[in-house]
């Protein structure tokens, strides 16, 4: 069977409110259990089931416990327990990532846009995408993926701090060779911009298992580096807490910049007054140099 067929078979298991169900009253079980038990992932007996779920019959709820069996549920000598699939469909369930576009009101913000100067920038949510939006040329940047629980119940200001925590998490992450997605393998291409755009070099990490693709310049990949963040906090800045318009606008003011300085080599820059941090690293962004200088200690060309 290929894999095709595998995974329309297990998807199509849950084409059934009633199975949905089931895994939900699992989920509620597993929401209510002790700190502390000997085993973290709670087993519910038949019955148990039976009580939690509203289905006509005992003949039906086996019925649909036999279809979810293996894939999304394990059946045990003390009775029925999740998954891992199981357990990760239904927090797709409970965020509501099914649910498509969610409401939000664009929010003006500060600063000038990079490819007009114009100083009518606003954020906006489209197709789950948190985007700069330039109102006078119209171009569109710095496309950061947002959920729809992330927008819910949240303000702007706290939408877009969460979505900045989110991306700083997410380059560390596959900075460290780990898909946030599935947990697998992660590779790293340095890639030149085209002509027009305001910044010279992107960093591409695409997952080898699922494909998921992070893009963003290499200063942002490496904004969470220790030495980075040791910089920034002598300087008085913590990057986890920088405001989404903050974190771009010292790529748009030049104040984090990419140079090529070899066949595979770069140097990010990043600058703060007159105190400087270089890190040299290769084409998989491993750090090989870290130096900190003064701007006023550097000699004139």
């Amino acid at each position: 069977m290929s894999n095709e067929e595998e995974a329309a078979d297990a998807f199509g298991v849950l084409a059934d409110p009633t199975r949905i169900a089931i895994l939900r009253a699992f989920a509620e079980a597993l929401d209510r259990i002790e700190l502390g038990t000997d085993d973290p992932m709670p087993v519910l007996s038949f019955s148990d089931v039976y009580d939690r779920v509203e289905i006509d019959s005992t003949s039906q709820l086996s019925y649909h416990l036999e279809k979810l069996d293996g894939t999304y549920l394990r059946h045990t000598e003390e009775g029925w327990q999740f998954t891992f699939a199981g357990e990760s469909i239904v927090r797709l369930f409970l965020s509501g990532a099914y649910a498509g576009a969610v409401e939000f009101e664009p929010v003006d913000v500060d600063g000038r846009c990079p490819f007009c100067d114009a100083e009518a920038l606003r954020v906006v949510v489209d197709d789950l995408a948190l985007l700069r939006e330039c109102g006078d040329c119209g171009r569109r940047m710095d496309g950061i993926q947002v959920t729809p629980a992330q927008i819910r119940d949240r303000d702007p200001e706290s939408l877009l701090a969460s979505a900045n925590a989110n991306r700083l998490a997410l380059f560390w992450q596959f900075r460290e060779n780990v898909c946030d997605e599935c947990g697998g393998a992660v590779d790293l291409e340095f890639q030149e911009r085209s002509a027009d755009s305001p910044l010279e070099w992107t960093v591409r990490g695409r997952c080898r298992q699922c494909w998921r693709v992070v893009h963003g310049p290499p200063s942002i990949w490496l904004a969470t580096h220790p030495a980075s963040m040791g910089f920034h906090w002598d300087n008085g800045i913590d990057l986890r807490t920088l405001a989404f318009r903050d974190l771009m606008g010292r790529l748009e003011s030049d104040d984090w910049r990419t140079e090529r300085v070899g066949e595979d080599e770069y140097e990010i820059t990043y600058r703060l007054d007159e105190a400087e941090l270089r890190l040299t690293v290769d084409d998989d962004l491993s750090v090989t140099r870290t130096e900190r200088v003064r701007r006023d200690s550097i000699p004139d060309a």
